[in-house]
């Protein structure tokens, strides 16, 4: 069907009227393909792939934000160095008066500021906005675009157009309708009305310019003007400060009696950490730890003896839990105690979620006071031989647990007539085991595991004397 509207004015163009996106996006391609260049579709909603039916190229506006943006990057460069280095240089104990790192804030800002300003003027302009007026907003039937109707207009200035060759080709396409469609007599330029609030805005806003550029190098005692009072006068407490909230009148308060500061729960001297707080961790303890690690936290609990006969047996492989006296584990911060109960570690399971918070830290706190119980002296190595320091390492860092030097097999390998062995790794290579291998092993136990056996060992920090002197007890069991 065609119809006429207003022919008051001069022709704009054909439009016609589709009824599903489908229909719309065949009629595309085929205008796109008659070669018409002054033509739009009209959808109430984004249609993915349109802009490819209708030829639409890809923009050059990103390339234009890029260049815009690195001329912003460049000016604010120039600018501070000017300003910091030329114009008026600061002298500040020694260091140099301008230097990239500090004045990347500024950098990003102006980068930032061009490209955004860029891309969204550009997008106006690209777009020939602002567009005060089209003659398809007079026409009735167009009124649908915005609810469920498809339109495709072509204007008059294209230089194929012609108005019955366009009707019969957009009718050809499917479309439930044509129309041509006029311009008004009305003139599109801006409403007298409106000219006249923008005047009066643009006058309005040369007030505060005015005060800025009326205040400029006087002083004044009255408080600035805050616009955002919020981000200026936080309702905080600040140190040293005043208010009436307290009858000391004084902002900083003493520790809530019962809390415990972050790195100070060793400090068992601030009475913070009470005999009922031990007490608690004590019964904590023997309930959720006790079971594997034993109650003096040997490693020794009913569930590792029970383990223990299995894997004797040959009936069950089983990892010793952890002697929690031994150094390397009293060396551990509090917080990494706390992180190991709370989420668990290679055969230890995650507790986080039946102990509470405050219990985790009531067993920390009973754990240490059974590591300082039950530690000894310290071993005098002096006049020791190198493998004979090698032995206290043995013992002192937990290898017994795991390995024997009796050719018994535990957890790991027997460590005694290690070197000259031929072994298989778990990539079925081989090698012959040396120096070099045990070093290694013992730096990153996982590098070249040995087959067979369970992956569990743990990294141990050991200096390189350390190193040596373990190196050197391993080999005197050969």
């Amino acid at each position: 069907m065609t119809e006429t509207s207003n022919t008051n004015g001069e022709l704009y163009g054909v439009m016609a009227e589709f009824d599903d996106v489908t229909t719309l996006c065949n009629a595309a391609d085929k205008v796109r393909d008659a070669g018409y260049t002054k033509w739009d579709c009209h959808t109430p909603f984004p249609v993915h792939g349109l802009d490819d039916l209708m030829g639409i190229r890809f923009t050059k506006l990103p390339w234009v934000v890029l260049i815009m943006g690195l001329t912003g990057c460049s000016l604010a460069v120039l600018m501070q160095w000017w300003m910091n280095a030329v114009d008026y240089p600061y002298d500040i104990s020694g260091k140099p008066q301008w230097s990239l790192p500090a004045n990347i804030p500024v950098i990003f800002e102006m980068t930032v500021l061009f490209s955004a300003f860029t891309a969204f003027f550009g997008m106006w302009i690209a777009n020939g906005l602002p567009l005060w007026y089209s003659p398809l907003f007079r026409n009735k039937r167009f009124a649908r675009v915005t609810d469920d109707k498809f339109f495709v207009s072509i204007e008059a200035t294209d230089s194929l157009f012609d108005s019955a060759k366009a009707h019969d080709f957009l009718s050809s396409l499917g479309a439930s309708n044509t129309e041509d469609v006029y311009h008004s007599n009305e003139t599109a330029a801006l409403p007298g009305s409106l000219k006249g609030k923008m005047i009066v805005l643009a006058c309005l806003a040369t007030i505060p310019l005015a005060m800025v550029y009326n205040s400029y190098g006087k002083t004044t005692t009255e408080p600035r003007v805050h616009l955002v009072p919020d981000m200026d006068k936080q309702d905080k407490f600040r140190a040293q400060g005043q208010t009436t909230l307290f009858a000391d009148g004084r902002m900083s308060r003493a520790q809530i009696e019962g809390t415990i500061a972050q790195g100070d729960l060793e400090d068992y001297s601030n009475n913070v950490v009470n005999a009922a707080f031990v007490a608690r961790g004590e019964e904590r303890f023997n309930i959720y730890c006790s079971v594997c690690h034993g109650f003096n936290g040997q490693g020794d609990g009913t569930v590792h003896r029970r383990a223990t006969e299995l894997a004797d047996a040959g009936h069950a492989a089983w990892v010793p839990p952890a002697d929690l006296t031994l150094e390397m584990y009293a060396d551990k911060s509090d917080e990494e105690l706390f992180s190991t109960i709370t989420h668990g570690i290679r055969t230890m399971p995650a507790y986080g979620g039946q102990i509470p918070e405050k219990d985790r830290w009531a067993i920390i706190v009973y754990l240490r006071a059974l590591q300082l119980a039950q530690k000894g002296e310290p071993v005098d190595m002096t006049g020791m031989t190198s493998e004979q320091r090698g032995e206290v390492m043995f013992a002192s860092k937990s290898c017994s647990t795991c390995h024997t030097v009796d050719g018994a097999r535990l957890i790991g390998p027997p460590l005694n007539g290690l070197i000259g062995q031929e072994i298989t790794l778990d990539d079925d290579s081989t090698l012959v085991i040396d120096d070099d291998y045990i070093l290694k092993s013992i730096a990153n136990p996982m590098a070249q595991a040995r087959k067979g056996y369970p992956k569990a060992m743990l990294e141990v920090a050991l200096t390189d004397e350390e190193l040596t002197d373990l190196l050197n007890y391993i080999k005197s069991q050969n």
